[in-house]
């Protein structure tokens, strides 16, 4: 965890604008705004970039397993491969291997999750199954 005021800094990577507003509002309404740093992006090009560097990695990623790339082959066996190639790359790195990394999508299928399950993940959240205080528990349960 950030020695830094005891921030807690959160990743979301989702390619719906709306989820990702929602998301960092959950944060600043129901949670102590002063510790949580919730970050969002629309690729996983921009949140390789917030990797490279010390001070913008987060201690936790939300990832949607299922995101849509402009000029790309767009099936969901293609996008779930790409996730699963981003926590593996994240997983292996030993910068970044630390990272706690949750699975924010709407899939429910069994495989998807056994598949993402198997790669060492904190969690497998369904998007709108939980409430937003339920959201900030279950991060906070990961830094207890």
């Amino acid at each position: 965890m950030n020695v830094k005021q005891n921030v807690r800094k959160i990743l979301l990577i989702d390619s719906n604008e709306i989820l990702r507003i929602y998301f960092r509002d959950i944060f600043w309404i129901h949670g102590n705004n002063n510790l949580y740093e919730v970050e969002v992006v629309s690729s996983f090009e921009e949140a390789e970039k917030k990797l490279e560097y010390k001070d913008s990695k987060p201690d936790i990623i939300f990832l949607d397993v299922v995101m849509s790339i402009k000029g790309a082959k767009n099936s969901i066996e293609n996008e779930i491969n790409r996730s699963v190639s981003f926590i593996k790359k994240i997983k292996n790195d030993k910068t970044l291997s630390d990272i706690k990394i949750i699975i924010y999508s709407d899939q429910k299928e069994k495989a998807i999750k056994d598949k993402v399950a198997e790669l060492g993940i904190e969690g497998y959240l369904i998007k709108g199954e939980l409430m937003p205080k339920e959201i900030i528990k279950f991060v906070d349960k990961i830094y207890e």
